[in-house]
């Protein structure tokens, strides 16, 4: 696949996120807190190794190299957590779905890293499934914007919520890694009384290298021109479903490119 160096300016969609990476000087370390620092070291971490990796002209290499980043994005998130000793302890647990009847969102290189996931892993009767699963729920979502869907969210279960789990644990968005719960029965009351609002406790720590990771991740796109934003989930796997595996091809080799992907939707 060849692949041209090629800039362009693209609308980026926002989300509150932590500073910049690169923006803090050493002097300032003193008046942080520990996670604040280990939050911009892998943030800087990360985008450095995404502006390493796709800094050549090897098409090939480029495509290859965008597996490896995502692989060890991942697992460099899943490491982590497993070596930590969190108090108190995270009450997420399989078969505990609150949180999944909600609508988030993904960033580029998570959304094409979920649709090779899918090409992978299920049949082409189930990708059209989906598919249509895909466009009923863009239909209820459609004309709302994110607050809107975000005071219903009780309303609208995770386009892979299935059979009491995630069906794409995996490969799920960097959100889905980072929020967990340090009390189910907070998140069980916000859904039983449809109160977008009610507050549910949550442990920050694995919210904070989740967003470390991704910040790194989008920063480093930004960069070297890629375009770098957010698009939520539904919207993201129409585009996906669009064409088959060639479409998701495609749509990864424009991304690598430079071209915009999510403005596109």
């Amino acid at each position: 696949m060849a692949l041209r160096s090629k800039k362009r300016q693209s609308k980026i969609r926002k989300k509150p996120a932590l500073p910049k990476a690169g923006t803090q000087n050493q002097a300032d370390y003193s008046t942080q807190s520990q996670h604040e620092i280990l939050a911009l070291r892998i943030a800087e971490e990360r985008q450095q190794t995404l502006v390493d990796k796709f800094s050549g002209n090897d098409a090939e290499g480029k495509y290859r190299k965008f597996f490896e980043l995502m692989e060890e994005s991942y697992g460099m998130f899943n490491t982590m957590i497993d070596e930590l000793t969190l108090n108190p302890p995270l009450a997420c647990k399989r078969g505990c779905i609150y949180c999944c009847i909600n609508q988030v969102s993904l960033t580029e290189p998570e959304a094409l890293y979920l649709g090779f996931h899918l090409l992978e892993n299920r049949s082409l009767k189930q990708l059209q499934d989906l598919k249509i699963k895909t466009q009923a729920l863009l239909t209820e979502l459609k004309g709302k914007n994110r607050q809107q869907i975000g005071m219903e969210r009780h309303l609208h279960p995770c386009l892979f919520m299935e059979d009491g789990t995630c069906s794409i644990y995996p490969a799920r968005p960097f959100v889905c890694r980072g929020w967990n719960s340090v009390n189910a029965e907070m998140c069980k009351h916000s859904n039983q009384t449809g109160d977008a609002l009610a507050p549910i406790e949550n442990h920050p720590l694995p919210r904070i290298l989740a967003d470390s990771i991704q910040l790194g991740l989008l920063n480093g796109a930004k960069g070297i021109g890629l375009e770098a934003g957010y698009l939520l989930l539904a919207r993201a796997v129409s585009m996906l479903l669009e064409g088959g595996e060639d479409r998701v091809v495609e749509l990864t080799q424009d991304w690598l490119e430079g071209r915009p992907l999510f403005a596109k939707a």
